[in-house]
């Protein structure tokens, strides 16, 4: 059998795409580049198919042609950060509105919030305060939706924005357009988040959160979980670092499926295959259950530091 004469190259769509996402991740943790970039890179979405098409067309033909479609994809990515970095001055056209749902006469909660860019504070609200209360940031064109409804003994509530997200002038960062939320923590609740771009930090330590399902984003998520009851929880996709802060006295088991990345695990825990179990789970009053799946990053399980 002969050999071709040709030996088909591999493409550089992928690698490029891979590389250009590592830099913009680090000069996002280190303070350089604003997380309100991404959402730029989404919009530019498009590019991968063109790029994916000319590296069928000709990047895998030529080694000019690789060269050609990797200087492409960098020329975009090169151009993304030019537009995000943070400008010195004034954020500009920023608008914060207030979220006030009451918990009225329920006994359970389920709550949805879908963030879109910027950083996402999730915690307990004081005891006797509402079902959600507190603050929200929106950029030029977007427009918040928080609606409640009761069913029974089950009350209904949602957050989110809509609309067309602008870059104010003087691009903002993950530190001026915050969505500051707290939840009751006198009913037991089922939590469903979007992400969106940036920097989420969920604090359900005091939340008698029960269900969780947490729609990854692009950037950094930190939950830290509820001290007391059982909670079943399942983290899908995303692109960035999840950091998942277990506190003293709850068991765990963790499923790690799929993805690209690391998983570094601190403590006491058992490893079987992608699962990640604490010593007495199954009979722990106080445990966790966690599956995440998929997406682009690291996932770091440690001890919740002591308050």
């Amino acid at each position: 059998m002969k050999e071709e004469g040709h030996q088909r190259r591999g493409g550089l769509v992928w690698p490029v795409i891979l590389i250009g996402a590592g830099v913009v991740f680090l000069l996002n943790n280190l303070g350089v580049l604003g997380w309100g970039v991404w959402d730029l890179l989404w919009r530019l979405w498009p590019v991968l198919l063109i790029a994916a098409g000319l590296d069928i067309l000709i990047g895998r033909r030529s080694i000019w042609g690789s060269a050609f479609v990797a200087l492409f994809l960098m020329a975009v990515f090169a151009g993304a950060l030019v537009w995000g970095l943070p400008r010195i001055g004034s954020v500009g056209e920023l608008t914060t509105e207030t979220v006030n749902l009451p918990l009225g006469s329920a006994t359970r909660a389920e709550v949805e919030i879908d963030f879109g860019t910027g950083r996402l504070e999730l915690h307990a609200s004081p005891e006797a305060a509402g079902l959600v209360e507190g603050t929200v940031a929106l950029s030029r064109g977007e427009r918040l939706n928080a609606e409640r409804r009761q069913t029974g003994n089950t009350v209904y509530a949602e957050v989110r924005s809509h609309g067309n997200w602008s870059y104010p002038s003087g691009t903002w960062t993950a530190g001026d357009k915050v969505w500051d939320l707290g939840l009751s923590r006198d009913v037991p609740i089922s939590l469903k988040i979007s992400t969106g771009v940036g920097r989420s930090n969920l604090d359900l330590s005091r939340l008698q959160v029960t269900d969780l399902t947490l729609d990854g984003g692009v950037g950094q998520v930190t939950i830290s979980l509820p001290r007391t009851g059982r909670l079943d929880g399942s983290i899908e996709g995303g692109i960035g670092e999840v950091i998942v802060l277990v506190p003293a006295g709850v068991a765990a088991r963790i499923r790690v499926d799929g993805g690209l990345g690391g998983v570094n695990v601190s403590g006491s825990y058992a490893r079987m295959g992608d699962t990640y179990t604490t010593p007495g789970y199954d009979t722990a009053e106080n445990r966790a259950d966690l599956r995440i799946e998929g997406g682009i990053g690291r996932v770091i399980v440690r001890p919740l530091p002591a308050e």
